[in-house]
């Protein structure tokens, strides 16, 4: 009983296992098709956003401390402008309004954009190695990289996709040799995530139910051991019950065969008999009509043995004596 309680232990175990691995397997997969698509909702924003900026021409906001004149633009003579109350403005292009949208991101949300290429103007903008690795993977084509990673104290994913030269990028671009839907760089967008505690609900959910299921089959097992043991005490008493039961009918058949022996022997004449009231001849069942001795002996098991009562013999031997 012992080893049953135990491997049907060791399968209930290998049950929750598999089912925790699955769970495992399938949450990192839904969590990276979340975070992708997540990811690639605010590269879109960027992206659009940027697309914006360079259609206009770039954008005029108050120089302030987080906003200074942009020194890449130095050669723009519309770069600064004074507003007729003597406001100071500077023009935003798309490349600082992505590094100011990065760093508000970064700030209040934990999410991180980093705008980059392989021949960066900005040291600032220069790839990481795994971004490097992606970039020159655009070149060759490909559309988009994401990944897990780990940071060293936290789980990170980390998403990348190419940034095209549009027709309005040539304002700056097209002195440096680049085209229209030539591959300038791209952004990388890192998302915090919480494998950790989403794996940890995993562990501490399926942990409950083995411990639940183990406590159940531990249980079960004691009461199935008492129930056998009961089970075995009621089958002996059974046995005995139907020992006693088949005795005493094997003792019943016994008489039943003594009496059917002992009604073989007797036949019983019943019902009403034809007798002639002159004769005293009986008529059988065919229509003929027989003396009764002759009767009587083929209806039973009576014998006869002649002889003459006192009358008969007065009437028919008046002489004897």
């Amino acid at each position: 009983m012992r080893n049953k309680t135990l491997a049907v232990m060791a399968i209930w175990l290998s049950i929750v296992g598999i089912s925790l691995y699955w769970n495992l397997v399938d949450d990192k997969k839904e969590s990276k098709k979340i975070a992708l698509e997540t990811a690639r909702a605010f590269f879109q924003q960027i992206v659009v956003g940027r697309s914006w900026n360079a259609r206009h021409g770039g954008v005029y906001v108050p120089v302030t401390k987080t906003s200074q004149p942009n020194p890449y633009l130095v050669d723009d003579p519309l770069r600064d402008l004074t507003a007729n109350n003597g406001l100071k403005l500077t023009k935003i292009n798309p490349a600082y309004m992505t590094r100011q949208i990065a760093e508000i991101a970064a700030k209040e949300k934990g999410i991180q954009f980093h705008i980059t290429s392989l021949e960066p103007i900005r040291q600032e903008n220069k790839a990481t190695d795994w971004e490097k690795k992606w970039l020159q993977s655009f070149e060759k084509g490909a559309k988009e990289h994401s990944e897990f990673s780990y940071d060293g104290s936290n789980t990170i994913f980390r998403y990348m996709a190419p940034l095209f030269v549009e027709a309005p990028c040539l304002r700056c671009h097209a002195k440096q040799g680049y085209k229209e839907l030539d591959v300038r760089g791209g952004i990388s967008v890192t998302l915090p995530f919480l494998s950790k505690k989403r794996n940890s609900a995993l562990l501490v959910g399926h942990g409950i139910v083995a411990i639940s299921g183990l406590l159940l089959i531990l249980t079960g097992g004691a009461l199935l051991g008492r129930n056998r043991l009961l089970l075995v005490k009621s089958n002996e008493q059974l046995k005995l019950e139907i020992i006693e039961r088949q005795q005493a009918e094997a003792k019943i058949q016994t008489q039943n065969t003594e009496l059917q022996e002992s009604l073989s022997k007797v036949k019983l004449l019943s019902g009403l008999i034809p007798i002639c009231a002159s004769c005293k001849k009986i008529r059988d069942d065919k229509g003929y009509w027989n003396q009764i001795e002759i009767y009587i002996k083929e209806h039973s098991e009576a014998e006869f043995s002649h002889g003459i009562c006192p009358e008969c013999t007065k009437k028919l031997y008046p002489d004897f004596k």
